[in-house]
C-alpha cells in the first residue's frame, strides 16, 4: 500500500495525506509495477466524469473535455515528458546532445508538433469510437446490451490510462538509466527488473481481455510489441530510459491503442 500510494502522488494531482518522506530506491521497482493500478484509479474517475460531460454537453464537445480532465488529473507530466523527447531526440546530433536538449526547459518546434498531433489523434481517435462497429462492440453487446457506443467510449477511456501507465513499465524493466547523473526517474528506472514488467501485465491483459475479449489480448500484444520495438530505438538513440523518454511512451501508448481499437 505504501508504494501505491507513492505512485498515486507521483502520476497524479491527487491530494493525499502523507508523502513527505522519499520511497526508498530498493522500493521503486515495486512501486513502478503498480503503475498500471494507478491507471485503473485514473479511469475510473475519468469514466465518472465523462458521464455528466455527456449528460450536459454535446457529444464531440464532451470528448474534448475529458481529454482535458484526463490531461489536468496527470498534471501534464507525460506529454511535458513527450514534448522535451521530441526536442532532444529530433534536435541532437549525438546521445551527449539529445539528453542535454531534454533537460532543457524550453520547448522546441519538434515538441510543439508533437503534443499537437498526439492531442489532436487522441480525440479524433475518442471521439469517433461508435462511428462505425469495430469486433469490440460485439462483445461488449453481448455483457453491456443497453451501453451502445456509450458504454465502449466509457471502456476505452477506462482502459487507456492503465496500457499507458503500463508501457512505462515495460520500458523501464528493459532499459538502464541515460544519465550518469541522478535525476526524477533515477531510481524508477534502475530498481524495475523484467519481473516487475510481468507482475505489471497482468492488470491490463485482464482487463483487456475481459472487457474486449479476444479483441483486447490482441490489442495488449500488439501494443506490447510496439513497446519493446520504441524502446530499443530509444535506447540506441541515448543509452537508455530518463522521465522524458517514459513520458513519451506513456503518451505514445495511449494513442497507438485507440488506433489499435479499429485497426484490430
Amino acid at each position: 500500500m505504501t508504494e501505491f500510494m507513492w505512485a498515486l502522488r507521483f502520476l497524479t494531482i491527487i491530494p493525499i495525506p502523507g508523502g513527505e518522506e522519499e520511497l526508498q530506491p530498493r522500493r521503486m521497482g515495486m512501486a513502478m509495477s503498480l503503475f498500471p493500478v494507478v491507471g485503473v484509479v485514473i479511469g475510473f474517475f475519468l469514466v465518472l466524469v465523462y458521464v455528466p460531460l455527456v449528460m450536459v454537453f454535446p457529444g464531440q464537445l464532451a470528448d474534448a473535455l475529458i481529454i482535458v480532465v484526463f490531461i489536468g488529473i496527470t498534471g501534464a507530466l507525460h506529454l511535458d515528458g513527450l514534448a522535451d523527447y521530441m526536442d532532444g531526440i529530433m534536435g541532437g546530433w549525438d546521445a551527449e546532445s539529445r539528453l542535454e536538449i531534454m533537460k532543457d526547459s524550453r520547448i522546441g518546434s519538434f515538441g510543439v508538433l508533437a503534443l499537437i498531433i498526439v492531442i489532436g489523434l487522441k480525440y479524433l481517435s475518442f471521439s469517433n469510437i461508435g462511428a462505425y462497429a469495430p469486433a469490440g462492440s460485439v462483445f461488449l453487446a453481448e455483457h453491456f446490451p443497453s451501453g451502445g457506443f456509450f458504454t465502449e467510449k466509457a471502456v476505452v477511456l477506462f482502459l487507456m490510462p492503465v496500457v499507458g501507465r503500463w508501457a512505462q513499465v515495460l520500458a523501464a524493466g528493459i532499459s538502464p538509466y541515460a544519465r550518469e547523473e541522478p535525476g526524477t526517474a533515477w531510481a524508477l528506472v534502475n530498481n524495475t527488473t523484467i519481473k516487475h514488467s510481468m507482475a505489471a501485465s497482468f492488470v491490463p491483459i485482464f482487463l483487456a481481455g475481459f472487457l474486449f475479449g479476444g479483441m483486447g489480448i490482441v490489442i495488449t500484444a500488439v501494443l506490447a510489441v510496439l513497446v519493446l520495438i520504441k524502446t530499443s530505438y530509444i535506447n540506441s538513440r541515448i543509452g537508455g530510459m530518463t522521465g522524458d523518454t517514459l513520458g513519451a511512451i506513456n503518451e505514445e501508448s495511449e494513442l497507438v491503442f485507440l488506433l489499435l481499437f479499429y485497426m484490430v
